[in-house]
């Protein structure tokens, strides 16, 4: 019995930390089309400027297939759409000159003159959704992966997750037996957190490496017994030297804290919490859906919160520093669709701009000024009355 109850509470913080995810998902979808529609402009070999990625939501999917829509961005804001099928809280990822892109069934190679590439999986590699921002390289960005959460096991005594790992050609898979909440890479590794079925407030760290058709689980090492009510990453875990960082949310009462992690590697010392802010706990505003929203540079972390706030934490000092606030934002905007991405010391914002009516990406510099806005007032009408959301934004060139 307290076994079950125990499966319960961590079914019902599973479906907390999705229904977080997905808030403002409410619409449902047209039917999944494999067709490649407008004209091509934008191919890879031009050197698009940026990569954005509309999918459907799993719950409102038809048949299981979904729709996606990924744009290809040149520096002028034209665009190339490509129409395909959909994955929840899907990635794209940049590798060599291709771009490769999960579906549920295959993966797909979009190549330098926009011809694509299907390689199908075999059964036990299928996927039915992603996990954010869960995709990353290795080994010199010739490598790599992505991490899909699953279900449950039959006997509800483990959770299933899958890794996907290869290169251009070769592509394989293996399963996890762990609820995976947070991922992140320092380019030899792939780290990452999850939860405990049988104890949902023991959280696991865990440190992977993929060597050609092996997957190796180098180390599985308890990082706490959390006290709080709740807790859900605000961001992926980057590299800071010998630690891993990353941005959380503990849910208290009516009020959410906002901390930094700081674990070592090998995970032998006690992590280090660092205290940032508190958020009145009554809505989710604070939560800018993005677990992009963090960057390091000369040893200040950078984050961006819900509010358009851009912080920098020093971890030496444990300075709380806010850097500035994105321009003209106000938490009145769609909340799926708006995405914020670091890139060679420069934070691009992707959102629809209310009072233009239109698209837009708009780059800062580190300091907080506008160096660029690239108005796009044309993809909304390309997306159409497809309920998709917007899960993933890149700048492959600066």
């Amino acid at each position: 019995m307290i076994f079950q109850a125990k499966r319960r509470s961590f079914r019902v913080r599973l479906t907390l930390l999705i229904a977080i995810m997905l808030l403002i998902v409410t619409a449902c979808t047209d039917s999944a089309t494999n067709k490649e529609v407008a004209p091509e402009t934008v191919k890879l070999k031009d050197d698009p400027h940026a990569i954005v990625y509309y999918s459907t939501d799993l719950p409102h999917e038809r048949i299981g297939d979904g729709l996606s829509y990924l744009f290809l961005i040149d520096k002028q804001g034209k665009y190339t759409k490509i129409k395909k099928r959909g994955l929840e809280l899907n990635s794209v990822i940049p590798l060599g000159q291709s771009l490769l892109l999960n579906q549920k069934e295959q993966m797909l190679t979009i190549q330098a003159d926009n011809n694509i590439q299907t390689t199908p999986y075999k059964e036990d590699c299928k996927v039915p959704a992603g996990y954010g921002q869960s995709s990353g390289k290795l080994n010199g960005g010739k490598t790599y992966y992505s991490i899909f959460n699953g279900r449950f096991s039959d006997d509800m005594k483990y959770y299933i997750s899958k890794v996907r790992w290869g290169d251009e050609t070769k592509h394989y898979c293996k399963d996890i037996r762990e609820f995976v909440e947070a991922t992140g890479n320092d380019g030899k590794h792939i780290y990452y957190i999850s939860s405990d079925v049988e104890d949902p407030s023991k959280k696991f760290f865990h440190k992977a490496s993929i060597q050609g058709d092996q997957l190796k689980f180098d180390s599985k090492t308890l990082l706490e017994k959390s006290t709080e009510e709740g807790r859900f990453m605000f961001t992926k875990l980057i590299a800071v030297g010998d630690d891993m960082v990353g941005v959380y949310a503990d849910l208290i009462g009516n009020k959410v804290e906002l901390n930094l992690m700081q674990v070592a590697k090998d995970n032998k010392t006690p992590f280090k919490k660092h205290p940032l802010l508190q958020y009145d706990g009554s809505n989710t505003k604070y939560y800018f859906f993005n677990k992009e929203s963090i960057y390091l540079k000369d040893g200040q972390v950078y984050f961006v919160d819900g509010y358009g706030d851009v912080y920098t934490y020093n971890l030496e000092t444990k300075k709380l520093n806010k850097k500035f606030h994105l321009n003209d934002y106000q938490r009145d905007e769609k909340l799926q669709d708006e995405i914020v991405y670091f890139h060679n010391d420069h934070l691009y914002f992707y959102h629809f701009h209310e009072k233009s009516k239109s698209h837009q990406i708009e780059t800062y510099n580190l300091e907080g000024k506008v160096v660029n806005t690239l108005k796009l007032p044309d993809l909304k009408k390309e997306i159409g009355r497809d309920s998709v959301y917007l899960y993933d934004f890149k700048i492959l060139h600066h």
